[in-house]
């Protein structure tokens, strides 16, 4: 490494403790006024009582483990999408016996790292069909029902450590992509040697999420992108050293941004060139007829990977240089030098991280250590015009993702940008030692940004993505229709299904369930099944079992169904959850346990 970027690598290091320190003394909430008096920034994120939001916002939960939904403008919380953690609230996950619980212990722990919320596409455009989420901590990648907001498909990855990156192969989703970030044994075993460690991008069913193939890429993987065409996956690639500190992964002066070229991939599959582990087709670049896996340099531990609207470009965006480094798609395969695909490496300032668009030629990356936003021309760039800095915008502080509206599709609307701000420190009331999390919301509209407001979230929000409420909202279903296991009404009753089991079948309806009461034997296993008859939306019920641990959310038509050993003699209540009448309080009944028999 030379000299100069020694130095600047640690300044970088240095200068983020300078400003964590700076912001806690900043005090006061000022950072929360706006700067033309208040009114009309007030006033371009406001939502009237009773009026919809333009835009939905699906933001990372982090260590949560869930999706947060806000909408945008008015920055109002809506709900959050449990993935990777049992929420009461919902009945997801925390009465074994549950599909739900079964699904998310089967393939882990009963938490994750939520991190990079991608959606379904057609045609270039949000389909408002599915949204995918990663599990890092715990190598799974999840699917979301948009039709329901709810869980339906989660897989753990083959061959993966830190499941980081994902993004789907534009324009119609043929794959998702999943990136393993840390180098790790392939096929598994103890190597204290990293020499011996890989890592893989995974090509996934984006319904079943099962493996199609894997390809192995030097490095650790971090953000990945790809192409308008359905050609090219990319990731940002660090540590090409393989280093196993700090000190050794920014060893080198250069990193890298992986093309895979997916076609190509699918020809070495059909041509039996992969090795089979643990279940995955993973082919080695390095032993294919044709080309498969190509490596641009870019600047010194890059994160972002962003692919421009008109599929032109993708970006590399490098932590430890000031530059983004703008790559010519169309150059990657046809150069014998990989430099020579490198059209632009603009200085834009200090610790960028992710670079977003809005359709009109403009990007916008996220710098970590100055906390901005920096506005600039990509063909301006490109022609090497000095003049391709639009504008800058200051943010509260040390941004990560930044993401503007609709930007990862062919076409984005340019309204809006958020920016995920790692530090809130004094915006936000103290409610103790962990702060929230801070949202801003950015108009990009015009020539120069205009910061409008800020929202808190709960930790950790990593990313986010948009559609408009014009696309999704009428695929919103808000009253399911009946399964096959459906209880219609008047069909409640109880059945012994073996001398030390029993199935309850019910109905819940405004203030009533089908059974007032049911008896079974202390050691019976109990099977409950109940359906939520209500033909009209927003009338969701519970069922919560006193002193058993068991709660269960149903919506209007949906039927939920769990089972329990009933080990305890008594009588024990069990009550709606979701206030749904005047005679909410009364809606109940109870199940008497009696002693087995002798």
């Amino acid at each position: 490494m030379t000299s100069s970027k020694r130095f600047f690598a640690v300044a970088v290091v240095l200068t983020v403790a300078v400003a964590g320190t700076l912001g806690a003394c900043a005090g006061g909430g000022g950072q929360g006024q706006a700067e033309d008096g208040g009114g009309s920034l007030a006033e371009a994120s406001y939502v009237p009582v009773g009026e919809w939001d333009k835009y939905y916002a699906f933001l990372s939960g982090g260590q949560s483990g869930s999706v947060f939904v806000y909408g945008l403008p008015s920055g109002r919380y809506i709900r959050s999408i449990p993935v990777f953690e049992p929420r009461a609230g919902y009945g997801y996950a925390n009465n074994p016996g549950t599909d739900t619980y079964e699904m998310l212990a089967s393939t882990g722990p009963m938490w994750g790292d939520t991190h990079h919320p991608i959606l379904s596409e057609t045609g270039g455009d949000y389909d408002g069909r599915w949204l995918w989420i990663n599990d890092k901590a715990n190598a799974r990648v999840a699917r979301i029902d948009l039709s329901t907001f709810e869980t339906k498909v989660i897989r753990r990855i083959p061959n993966i450590e830190a499941a980081h990156g994902i993004a789907v192969i534009s324009p119609d989703t043929s794959y998702v992509i999943v990136n393993g970030e840390f180098r790790h044994e392939i096929p598994g075993g103890v190597a204290p040697n990293p020499d011996a460690y890989s890592s893989v991008m995974g090509f996934l069913d984006p319904e079943t999420l099962e493996v199609q193939f894997e390809v192995q890429v030097p490095g650790n993987l971090d953000i990945n992108d790809s192409s308008k065409d359905g050609r090219w996956a990319f990731s940002t690639v660090y540590n090409l050293e393989g280093g196993l500190t700090v000190e050794q992964m920014i060893r080198l002066d250069e990193d890298a941004l992986a093309a895979v070229d997916i076609p190509a991939a699918e020809r070495a599959i059909a041509a039996g060139e992969f090795t089979e582990i643990n279940g995955a087709k993973v082919i080695d670049p390095t032993a294919t007829t044709e080309k498969v896996l190509y490596m641009i340099p870019v600047a010194k531990n890059p994160h972002g990977a962003d692919v421009t609207p008109d599929g032109k470009y993708v970006m590399g965006t490098g932590k430890l240089s000031p530059t983004v480094t703008v790559i010519d798609i169309s150059l990657i395969d046809q150069v014998d030098n990989p430099r020579e695909a490198i059209v632009a490496e603009p200085d834009v300032g200090l610790g960028p991280l992710h670079t977003t668009f809005d359709g009109r030629g403009n990007a916008y990356t996220s710098l970590f250590v100055d906390s901005q936003i920096v506005k600039w021309n990509i063909e301006k760039a490109v022609a090497g015009d000095p003049t391709y800095i639009v504008d800058r915008i200051d943010v509260h502080y040390n941004v990560g993702h930044t993401q503007a509206t609709l930007a990862e599709t062919m076409h984005p609307t340019g309204e809006y940008l958020v920016a995920l701000n790692k530090l809130s420190k004094d915006m936000f009331l103290p409610v103790g030692p962990t702060m929230p999390e801070n949202q801003e919301l950015i108009d990009i509209s015009g020539e120069k940004m205009r910061m409008l407001s800020s929202f808190p979230s709960e930790p950790e929000p990593h990313d986010a993505v948009f559609m408009l409420a014009s696309d999704l909202a009428p695929k919103v279903i808000q009253v399911e229709e009946l399964t096959a296991n459906a209880v219609a009404e008047g069909e409640s009753r109880m059945e012994r299904t073996g001398p030390n089991s029993v199935h309850v079948y019910l109905t819940a309806i405004r203030s009533k369930y089908g059974l007032n009461e049911f008896t079974v034997k202390q050691g019976d296993e109990v099977t409950i099944t109940v359906t939520n008859i209500e033909t009209i939306r927003d009338m969701s019920h519970g069922f919560a079992l006193d002193n058993y641990g068991v709660n269960a959310a149903i919506d209007p038509g949906q039927t939920r169904e769990f089972s329990f050993v009933a080990d305890k003699i008594g009588t024990y209540w069990y009550y709606c959850t979701w206030f749904c009448s005047a005679l909410h309080l009364e809606m109940r009944g109870r199940m008497l346990v009696e002693p087995a028999r002798p």
